[in-house]
């Protein structure tokens, strides 16, 4: 009789059991009770590790899938961090602008304030002139 690994999960008919113990008749009957066991034991084996192995494939896309996800998290932070970057470059360079302007205003404040005290010299020089015009005259 040919062996394929669906007889493993075949009672053997050469022994019965009553109450939880084996009968067989003679040392052919208890070796392929033996052998029955051992075919029963290897199938159980064999669909365990078909059963790990369909689990480990499953792990390995899944952690295939988060690590493509996390390459394309990776990608869109570093295009924030550049964004952000250059926000910083650009807030920077406003700043530096900014303390020209006030440097530029401070300038334009004194020299108003030295034309207004020219201007101030200018108008009491004018008017001591004119005060000695009139006693003079």
């Amino acid at each position: 009789m040919p062996f394929y690994p669906s007889m493993g999960a075949q009672p053997v008919k050469k022994y019965f059991q009553v109450g939880g113990v084996f009968f067989s008749w003679g040392f052919r009957g208890r070796a392929e009770a033996s052998l029955a066991s051992a075919i029963r034991a290897f199938a159980m084996q064999i669909k365990v590790l078909g059963e790990f192995r369909t689990r480990m494939q499953e792990q390995r896309r899944l952690s295939a899938a988060a690590s493509k996800s996390d390459k394309e998290h990776k990608q869109a932070l570093e295009g924030l961090q550049a964004a952000l970057d250059n926000a910083h470059m650009a807030y920077e360079q406003l700043e530096a602008n900014l303390k020209e302007s006030n440097s530029n205003v401070l300038n334009l404040t004194k020299q108003l304030d030295n034309a207004n005290v020219a201007q101030k010299m200018a108008a009491e020089a004018l008017e001591v002139a004119n005060t000695e015009e009139v006693l003079a005259g």
